[in-house]
């Protein structure tokens, strides 16, 4: 009997050890969060207050560091604390459209891409600042890309 479980826990620890092997061969990386930093600034994408409910209007706030300022950035998904993700109030290409947080389902209105300094969501519109106002408490929309400070942002 001692054999066999000897055996078993082999297996099990050489199935263990050719799951990272396949992890490191393929170029897996762990995600690291990370702020998300509106260029030549220092306010960062953040969630008032820690306030996770769907709905809640992100905005911008001086970068301090706190969990409600960390991002995960992985598979089209904009990812903060408590599993809630980047969306588009009304789910619509529409400029203007506030960006709010919303628990992650996968949603085509959560799906984003950086791109040269921009990050692109729903329609191919940009994350941007009301009123290119780069300051603690201001808004995020979507609006069409240009090449206006207010949609360059830096991942820290």
């Amino acid at each position: 009997m001692r054999a066999k479980g000897a055996g078993i826990a082999i297996m099990k620890a050489a199935i263990a050890l050719a799951g990272v092997l396949v992890a490191l061969t393929i170029g897996w990386t762990p995600v690291k969060a990370a702020q998300i930093v509106i260029t030549n600034s220092v306010e960062c994408i953040d969630i008032p207050h820690q306030h996770t409910v769907d709905g809640t209007p992100v905005s911008l706030f001086n970068c301090h560091g706190s969990p409600n300022q960390q991002w995960t950035i992985a598979n089209g998904q904009i990812t903060g604390m408590s599993g809630v993700c980047l969306d588009v109030l009304g789910s619509e290409p529409n400029d203007g459209a506030q960006i709010i947080i919303v628990h992650c389902n996968g949603r085509i209105s959560e799906k984003w891409t950086l791109a040269n300094g921009q990050i692109v969501g729903i329609g191919g519109k940009c994350l941007d600042i009301a009123a290119a106002s780069a300051q603690d408490h201001a808004t995020l929309i979507i609006a069409t890309c240009t090449s206006s400070p207010s949609q360059q942002w830096s991942v820290q």
